[in-house]
C-alpha cells in the first residue's frame, strides 16, 4: 500500500512543480511522469484523464490550506480577528508555497473544475461561510454575497503574495486586511 501512496504523491508533487513552471495547459502528462519518475501508464493507472490530475492538484493543495488556515480559526473571538488570522495565514502560507499558490490560483481562475471537487475544496471551509453568513445578519459587514466576498478575499490575497514576493520589506499584509475590512464592514 505504501509503495502505491508514494507514486500517487510524487505524481501530485511532479505535477505541481511542473504546473507552476509551464501552466497546466502547457503541461503534456509525459513530463509529469517523467519528474515523477514513473511510466506514463502508470500515471494513468491513478489518474485516468489530465482533468482528473488537475482536479486531485486542486484537492491536495486546497487540503493542506484548509489545515494552515483553520488551524486556529475558533481560537479567535470576533468574527474580524478570525479573517485578520485567516488572511495572515493564507499570505504567509502563499510565501512559503510559491508554487502551490501559483497552481491553485492557476486552477481556481482557468480551468472548469468538477462541481464536487469544488464541493470537496471548499467544504474544509464552510465555518467560514458560516460566520460571514451570521456577521451580515447582525449588521457587522455588509450584505454583500458570501461567494463575491470569498473571491474578494482569494483575488487580494493573490496580490499581496505578489507584491510581498518583490518586496518583503513592504507592509502589504497589513495594508491589504485593512483595505479589504473597510471594504466589507459596515
Amino acid at each position: 500500500m505504501a509503495k502505491i501512496e508514494d507514486k500517487e504523491t510524487a505524481i501530485l508533487k511532479a505535477a505541481i512543480a511542473v504546473f507552476a513552471e509551464r501552466g497546466f495547459w502547457n503541461t503534456p502528462t509525459s513530463l509529469i511522469s517523467k519528474t515523477a519518475r514513473v511510466a506514463e501508464g502508470t500515471l494513468f493507472n491513478y489518474f485516468a484523464t489530465k482533468d482528473d490530475l488537475i482536479n486531485a492538484v486542486y484537492l491536495e493543495i486546497k487540503r493542506e490550506l484548509a489545515k494552515e488556515l483553520m488551524g486556529s480559526f475558533h481560537a479567535r473571538e470576533t468574527f474580524r480577528d478570525k479573517m485578520r488570522d485567516n488572511w495572515n495565514r493564507y499570505i504567509e502560507w502563499g510565501l512559503r508555497n510559491p508554487e502551490k499558490f501559483n497552481v491553485l490560483q492557476q486552477i481556481s481562475t482557468s480551468f472548469k473544475l468538477d462541481a464536487d471537487v469544488k464541493a470537496q475544496g471548499m467544504e474544509p471551509f464552510a465555518e467560514i461561510e458560516r460566520l460571514a453568513r451570521e456577521s451580515i445578519a447582525k449588521g457587522e459587514i455588509h450584505d454583500y454575497p458570501v461567494e463575491y466576498l470569498g473571491a474578494l478575499m482569494d483575488t487580494q490575497t493573490a496580490m499581496t503574495v505578489r507584491l510581498m514576493a518583490m518586496n518583503p520589506q513592504a507592509d502589504y499584509q497589513r495594508i491589504g486586511f485593512e483595505i479589504l475590512w473597510n471594504g466589507v464592514a459596515k
